[in-house]
C-alpha cells in the first residue's frame, strides 16, 4: 500500500515543484519538493521502508529534469542515507533531523548538479553559483521543511495507524 501511495503523493509534489515552486524563485533558487517528501517520508517513525520512494522520485525526477539521468538517483540516495543514518541516531528530535537533512541534502544535490553543469560546459562559476542558487535553495527548503515534515506525517499516521489510533 505505501508503495502504491507514493506514486500519486510524487507525482503531486513534482507536479507542484515543476509548476508552482518553480516560479516563486528566491534569487535563481527554488525548491525541492520531491526531496522534502522523501526525507520526511525516511525520518518519520511508523514508515519502514522509505527506500521505494527514493527510487520512485530519482525516476521521476530524471525524467522531468535536463541533468543526467544519474544525478537525480544519486543526489536523492545521498539525502535519503543521511535521514535514514540521523533517525537511527538522533531519533528524539525528528524535526532538527528534518532541517540538518534538508539543508545538507539541498548543498548535496544542487553541489552535483552544478558540478555536472560545469562538466558539460556550463559558464556558471561555483562562487556565483552557491551565491545566487544553492544557498537560496537551500533557505527556502528550510522554510518548506516543517509544513512538508508535518503534511507527511500525517500521511504516514494514515497509511500506518497504531494499534491505540484504531
Amino acid at each position: 500500500m505505501p508503495v502504491l501511495l507514493g506514486v500519486p503523493v510524487l507525482i503531486l509534489t513534482m507536479v507542484l515543484q515543476t509548476t508552482a515552486f518553480s516560479r516563486m524563485p528566491l534569487l535563481h533558487g527554488t525548491a525541492d519538493i520531491v526531496l522534502l517528501v522523501i526525507l520526511a517520508w525516511m525520518l518519520n517513525e511508523r514508515v519502514r521502508n522509505g527506500w521505494d520512494w527514493v527510487v520512485m522520485a530519482g525516476l521521476m525526477v530524471s525524467f522531468v529534469s535536463a541533468l543526467p539521468l544519474f544525478l537525480p538517483f544519486v543526489g536523492y540516495f545521498l539525502a535519503a542515507s543521511l535521514a535514514y543514518w540521523l533517525k537511527r541516531r538522533i531519533w528524539q528530535t525528528p524535526v532538527l533531523a528534518m532541517l540538518f537533512s534538508a539543508f545538507l541534502g539541498t548543498i548535496v544535490i544542487q553541489s552535483l548538479s552544478l558540478i555536472v553543469l560545469r562538466i558539460f560546459g556550463s559558464d556558471i562559476s561555483i562562487p556565483v553559483g552557491y551565491s545566487l542558487v544553492i544557498l537560496p535553495s537551500a533557505l527556502w527548503n528550510l522554510i518548506l521543511a516543517v509544513p512538508v515534515y508535518t503534511l507527511v506525517g500525517e500521511l504516514a499516521a494514515w497509511i500506518y495507524p497504531k494499534e491505540s489510533d484504531i
